[in-house]
């Protein structure tokens, strides 16, 4: 997608802080697509698929690594990591959700999505969540012997299984960075979640273009837009004068 205008910007990142952190996601992904896919398509696309157009907004931001810090579980140290966003695995154009089969079980299943995640996260509980993913996202199982088995009550070994398949499928669903700790030499692994580090991402452009909103506001008298249809280089110039004014 193109460059954001500082005005774009604004306006989506209005838009998005309204929304919890579910939803965010998708009103990125529906900036970074530019209103060509229905919002109930969007809702619908495997969670990487989601993201992967989240990503594409943040290159409209800059672009460059996302950089991010997680909280050591031995120590509670923070911890920085960067992770190359162009490097991240995308996965296969189409999701082949190929039915898993273990100990004699066979499950179809499809990929999850942004309704499946609304309805885990109010489970209550990670085993809770499971169930809701698992009742939702398995289209039919088959136990030993042909008879139905019960999505939610699926062996530990179908689950794994069915996890892996997953996440091979979809591997922008689960991203997971080795990050050690500078603290305690600790090494774990950190969950990142796409969709927060671009909105982490736009929020902090947000809020830059709101103080020189303010700044120039203050100085010269201009409105929002007057500021904000200056292009960034010469806005810069602005606050430089503004600065020596003050001094």
């Amino acid at each position: 997608m193109p460059e954001l205008s500082a005005a774009a910007m604004l306006d989506l990142w209005q838009a998005a802080e309204a929304r919890d952190r579910i939803a965010r996601p998708l009103v990125l992904a529906a900036a970074a697509d530019g209103g060509e896919t229905t919002a109930d398509a969007l809702a619908r696309l495997p969670l990487g698929r989601r993201d992967a157009r989240v990503l594409s907004l943040h290159a409209a931001l800059g672009g460059g690594a996302l950089e991010a810090t997680a909280s050591c579980p031995s120590c509670g140290e923070h911890a920085e990591f960067a992770i190359d966003a162009e490097g991240l695995d995308r996965g296969p154009d189409a999701t082949p959700e190929t039915p898993v089969e273990v100990d004699g079980f066979v499950v179809a299943w499809r990929s999850p999505d942004s309704r499946d995640l609304a309805a885990a996260a109010g489970a209550g509980g990670a085993a809770a969540a499971e169930r809701v993913l698992l009742a939702r996202c398995v289209t039919a199982a088959t136990a030993p012997g042909g008879a139905e088995a019960d999505a939610a009550a699926l062996p530990r070994a179908v689950r794994e299984t069915l996890a892996r398949a997953m996440a091979a499928a979809d591997p922008l669903a689960e991203v997971l960075v080795d990050v050690s700790c500078p603290g305690c030499g600790s090494a774990f692994v950190a969950d990142v979640d796409i969709g927060e580090f671009v909105w982490t991402e736009l929020r902090a452009h947000a809020r830059r273009l709101l103080r020189e909103v303010d700044v120039l506001a203050r100085t010269y008298g201009w409105t929002e837009p007057d500021v904000l249809a200056l292009d960034e280089r010469r806005r810069a110039a602005y606050l430089e004068l503004a600065a020596e004014a003050r001094v």
